[in-house]
C-alpha cells in the first residue's frame, strides 16, 4: 500500500521518446488504469515504476522516497506480464512459493502464504500442477498470485486479460478487483481495452505516443474526452464532419444529411469552417418522428446496438433494446448530446 508520484519523467531510447514529461499522483489503495494502444508508452510507464526501466529526466516517488535510481529489489513492486513468465520446472506451488524463498522467509511462513493466495483466487486445485499444463486463465491466476504472495506495496498488471476470452476475462475483471480492493494495494493496469478501462479503474490516464492527454475518472473521460484520441480509447463513438452556421438564435451543425441546432459559444470561431461531431451510442435514440433519417447496415441484438448509414456520407452505432430491427430497415433519430472537436487538433471544444 504506497503512494506514487511521478514528476517530469522522460524516457528516451535510442533518440525514441518513449514517455515524455510524464506527471501523475496516485494515492494509496488507487487502482489506477492506463490506457492507449500498442506502443503508447504503456508498458514503459509500468516498467520506470518498476526500476525495469531506466529513466532518462524526471523523478519517482513510493511513499515519499525518491527511488529513482533504486535497483527493483529496493521497491517493493510486484508486476504481472500480460504472457504469462511462470518458472517451467517448477509446479504452481513452486512458482507462487519463488519470491518468499528468495526472500528466505521461513517454510512454515511460506506455506501459510500460499494457502492464503490460493483461497483467495480459488486455484487450491491447480498447486500441484505444471505450468504447462494451465490454459491461459489458470497461468495468469497463478502469475497475480506469486505478485501478492509477498503482500508488495504496488501491483503492477500489464495487459494480464489480453490473452482471454470474453467470459474468462469477464470473471478475471471481477476477481482482479475483488482482490485489489481486498488488500488494499496500489495498483496500476495497463490495457487497450475499453470495457477493461470502464469496468476497473478508479481514475484512468489516457497515453498517446508517450505523453499523458487525460488523467479522470473512467465516467469522466467516457463522457468528457479531451480529444478524438481518448474518445477512441474509451468506447465506441461516432464521428461526423459538419459545418458550422450561425444565426440569431445560435448555431446549426450542417451534415450532408441532417441539420443539428447547437448554442456553444464556442462555435463562433468556426463558423464557415469545420468541426467533428462525436457521438456516443446512447446519446442518441430511434423515434418514429426523429429529424435524421438512416438505413440500418448491421443489426447486433445482442449488445443492443444498430449501425445506420447516413446516406453515403457516414455511419453511426446507436444503443437500442429492440430486437426486431434488421438490415436495410429505415430508421429515425434524434441526437440528444454530443461532443465537437477540431478538426485539425482533434482536441475537444468547450
Amino acid at each position: 500500500m504506497s503512494t506514487v508520484e511521478l514528476e517530469h519523467v522522460t524516457v528516451q531510447r535510442a533518440g525514441i521518446t518513449l514517455l515524455d514529461d510524464v506527471n501523475l499522483a496516485v494515492t494509496d489503495g488507487e487502482l489506477i488504469g492506463v490506457i492507449g494502444p500498442s506502443g503508447a508508452g504503456k508498458t514503459t510507464l509500468l516498467r520506470v515504476i518498476a526500476g525495469l526501466e531506466p529513466v532518462t529526466l524526471g523523478t519517482i516517488w513510493i511513499d515519499g522516497v525518491d527511488v529513482t535510481e533504486a535497483p527493483p529489489a529496493e521497491r517493493n513492486v510486484s508486476m504481472v506480464f500480460q504472457t504469462p513468465a511462470l518458472i517451467p520446472h517448477r509446479d504452481v506451488e513452486g512458482n507462487i512459493a519463488f519470491p518468499l524463498e528468495i526472500r528466505h522467509q521461513r517454510a512454515a511462513e511460506i506455506a501459510t502464504r500460499i494457502a492464503a493466495e490460493s483461497r483467495a483466487l480459488h486455484i487450491e486445485a491447480l498447486l500441484a500442477r505444471s505450468p504447462r499444463s494451465l490454459s491461459a486463465g489458470e497461468a495468469q491466476l497463478a502469475q497475480v498470485a506469486r505478485a501478492l504472495v509477498r503482500m508488495p506495496a504496488l501491483l503492477l498488471l500489464d495487459e494480464p486479460l489480453a490473452r482471454l476470452d470474453a467470459a474468462l476475462s469477464q470473471h478475471m475483471r471481477l476477481e482482479l478487483r475483488a482482490l485489489q480492493q481486498g488488500y488494499g494495494v496500489t495498483t496500476f493496469l495497463a490495457t487497450n481495452e475499453p470495457v477493461e478501462a470502464m469496468a476497473m479503474p478508479d481514475r484512468l490516464v489516457v497515453v498517446d505516443a508517450g505523453r499523458v492527454v487525460q488523467v479522470a475518472e473512467p465516467i469522466d473521460v467516457y463522457e468528457r474526452p479531451v480529444n478524438l484520441f481518448a474518445a477512441a480509447c474509451t468506447g465506441q463513438m461516432s464521428t461526423l464532419t459538419a459545418q458550422v452556421a450561425a444565426d440569431s438564435d445560435g448555431f446549426w451543425l450542417v451534415h450532408t444529411s441532417f441539420r443539428h441546432r447547437t448554442w456553444r459559444p464556442s462555435l463562433s470561431n468556426y463558423v464557415g469552417g469545420m468541426v467533428v461531431m462525436g457521438m456516443r451510442p446512447r446519446w442518441m435514440h430511434l423515434t418514429d418522428d426523429g429529424p435524421i433519417r438512416a438505413t440500418i447496415i448491421e443489426a447486433s441484438p445482442g449488445i443492443g446496438s444498430i449501425t445506420a448509414a447516413l446516406g453515403v456520407d457516414g455511419e453511426v452505432v446507436i444503443s437500442t433494446n429492440a430486437t426486431t430491427h434488421r438490415r436495410g430497415d429505415h430508421v429515425a433519430f434524434s441526437i440528444d448530446e454530443l461532443a465537437l472537436f477540431d478538426p485539425l487538433t482533434g482536441y475537444h471544444l468547450p
